[in-house]
């Protein structure tokens, strides 16, 4: 199943690390002691520069991929404690250059007092992107709110942080407002310059360097203040509005990486047609909730079943209460049917053996519901699905829609091939009882195949069960 995942849902990895070669950090301009430089906050006072610049990196095992800078972001209101960076989005690209099957990325933000926290990599476009790291940190947190104004030409100071020494350093330059850009006097080229901040001579932050261009002379882009707090805003890091994950979608022209080590978890989430997860929902334990193949009432596993017992999910002793012929006859009985469009499950039920006049007695059809066909609840069926029936242990067929009626929601399915063992339900017959009083509710799980049961009562026995 993971081949085939990862053959029609997965991306193009390369099975080994793509570098056996490590990133080395490279420094630039000169050293600065953590207390010496200050810039100027929006309220014109001079806070020390080091507490809000530091180093993220990408590691695969112990070995580094690639490391630059970032800066620190206000918390927002999420309930955990979270501590969030904005860096430059060449960062996502050797990320998404050094990944391989095996997953194991890691992302690590050296902070100002030199220790090291675990990040995640998550909202990002073609300028930025945001870290995101557990728990509180010491550091200085900056909206972008403040935009001076930026005359044409101006000395400038780019801040950066090493990772391994957790050095602060910095390189001075001239500004070019035209394009946005700054060359440094020493034309030094590092990596290390992107994602920390500009500032201007009188210390006042100007915005963040996010790329490099080293055609004849070394220069660096920077997105200034304003752009890079609407940029914020947009992402909703910045005056967030309130976030629904139900129906949750990216703002325009944003993207989300996928976390490492949740390749296989993304490939199995687009077999089913769900949506993507919204950014360290996977990260921190999010759960997958209205599944349509999920499981309901007391579980009944099939002879010889392989998987972990579902026994302990029995509350209401459907299955001991009923006869054992009759629960015999109702695991030949009931199968789980999957709709399918170019691989992707579109719908999951439940289907009944049925006797059908016109038919011949060795030929199976199921009576289901039309939602197989109609997943959407539209004015039509899609007839370009594939359907998949199964019977533990391991009958597996193709269905052909033969009938179906969108008012009832009703359909009826014929096989390709007989299945063994069989006891289709004469729903015609005469000698059914009129539904009455207690009745049990009963359900086939999709994916390994175990009876689901529970109890209702009547409500109107010629509308509904509940």
């Amino acid at each position: 199943m993971g081949a085939f995942l990862e053959e029609h849902f997965g991306d193009d990895l390369p099975a080994v690390e793509v570098s056996r070669v490590a990133f080395e950090e490279i420094s630039f301009g000169r050293l600065l002691e953590p207390d010496a430089n200050f810039y100027q906050t929006s309220a014109k006072v001079n806070t020390h520069l080091s507490s809000i610049v530091v180093s993220i990196s990408l590691f695969d095992g112990d070995k580094m991929l690639f490391a630059c800078s970032g800066i620190p972001l206000p918390c927002g209101r999420c309930r955990e404690n979270l501590a969030r960076f904005v860096t430059s989005a060449y960062f996502v690209k050797e990320f998404n250059d050094k990944r391989n099957r095996d997953d194991n990325l890691r992302v690590k933000v050296r902070l100002p007092d030199k220790t090291i926290a675990t990040g995640f990599l998550g909202l990002y476009d073609n300028d930025i992107a945001i870290v995101t790291c557990l728990g509180l940190h010491d550091v200085r947190h900056i909206d972008f709110k403040e935009s001076p104004d930026i005359p044409d030409a101006m000395d400038v100071l780019a801040a950066g942080r090493a990772f391994y020494s957790g050095n602060l350093m910095a390189m001075d330059g001239s500004l070019c407002r035209e394009d946005d850009t700054w060359a440094p006097f020493t034309q030094d080229i590092s990596k290390a310059v992107l994602g920390g901040p500009l500032l201007g001579k009188d210390g006042g932050l100007l915005g963040m360097n996010f790329r490099v261009n080293d055609d004849k002379i070394v220069t660096y882009g920077f997105l200034p203040n304003a752009s890079l707090h609407q940029r914020l805003k947009h992402f909703g890091i910045l005056e967030p509005k309130h976030l629904h994950f139900r129906g949750y979608s990216l703002p325009p022209g944003v993207s989300s990486i996928v976390p490492s080590g949740f390749l296989k978890t993304i490939y199995w989430l687009r077999s089913w047609g769900y949506p993507m997860p919204p950014p360290l929902v996977l990260e921190f334990n999010g759960e997958l909730c209205n599944k349509f193949q999920g499981r309901f009432g007391d579980l009944l596993a099939w002879r010889w079943y392989p998987f972990r017992d579902p026994s302990g999910c029995r509350k209401e002793g459907v299955w001991e209460k009923l006869p054992k012929q009759v629960v015999k006859v109702i695991s030949r009985r009931v199968v789980s049917l999957t709709s399918l469009k170019n691989h992707v499950k579109t719908f999951a039920c439940t289907g009944l053996f049925i006797k059908l006049p016109g038919y011949t007695a060795n030929r199976t059809v199921i009576l289901t519901s039309a939602n197989l066909v109609n997943p959407r609840d539209e004015d039509d069926i899609d007839s370009t699905l594939r359907i998949e029936v199964f019977l533990p242990p391991n009958q597996r067929g193709i269905g052909t829609l033969e009938f179906y009626d969108l008012n009832y929601n009703i359909a009826i399915v014929s096989l390709n091939k007989n299945f063994n063992s069989v006891r289709p339900q004469d729903i015609f017959s005469n000698t059914l009882q009129n539904l009455s009083g207690k009745v049990v509710a009963v359900g086939r799980e999709v994916i390994h195949g175990p009876l689901m049961g529970t109890f209702g009562g009547v409500i109107h026995p010629k509308v509904q069960v509940s």
